[in-house]
């Protein structure tokens, strides 16, 4: 469940293992704070995760699922990353108003600071620094976003995810 303070939200953090790594993707792009972990599941890996860092788990395999009787966790069904999503945000009774879109790096999960154009002048093409004055930056990978055709997709398909 997510609570609601005053002035925040604090969403519930995810560990996806390794069977859910799209899943873990799209989770961050919609603003959760979602580790991947990409080694095999094993359950005593995934413990840590939900006792140091207070973690969901999320995952597909029956046998680790089983261990987590007593903590929140979350079985997969679906193929469909659509259908996953949906799952995860039926399941922790997450609404549109908790998505926080591009908040987080995708590839890392960190999350993103808003930077000056100017500081980065060879890593995007000139036509979208000139188009766009918003840029973000993942202060770990370097990898930068900014608000183009892809976040109008992105936003299509979490109204989706809600229907």
């Amino acid at each position: 469940m997510v609570e609601r303070t005053a002035d925040f939200v604090t969403q519930p953090a995810f560990v996806a293992d390794s069977t859910l790594g799209r899943l873990a993707k799209w989770l961050r792009l919609a603003g959760f704070d979602t580790r991947y972990d990409p080694l095999p599941p094993d359950w005593r890996r995934l413990r840590e995760y939900v006792v140091v860092e207070n973690r969901k788990v999320l995952t597909r395999t029956r046998r680790v699922m089983e261990r987590f009787v007593a903590i929140q966790g979350l079985l997969i069904r679906f193929d469909a990353p659509i259908e996953q999503v949906r799952q995860v945000m039926n399941y922790f009774n997450i609404s549109r108003n908790d998505l926080r879109p591009l908040s987080r790096c995708s590839r890392c999960n960190r999350r993103l600071q808003t930077v000056d154009r100017t500081y980065f002048q060879n890593a995007v093409p000139d036509f979208v620094r000139q188009r766009h004055t918003r840029f973000l930056m993942c202060g770990q990978c370097g990898r930068i976003y900014w608000p183009g055709t892809h976040s109008t997709r992105m936003t299509n398909l979490f109204e989706r995810w809600f229907e």
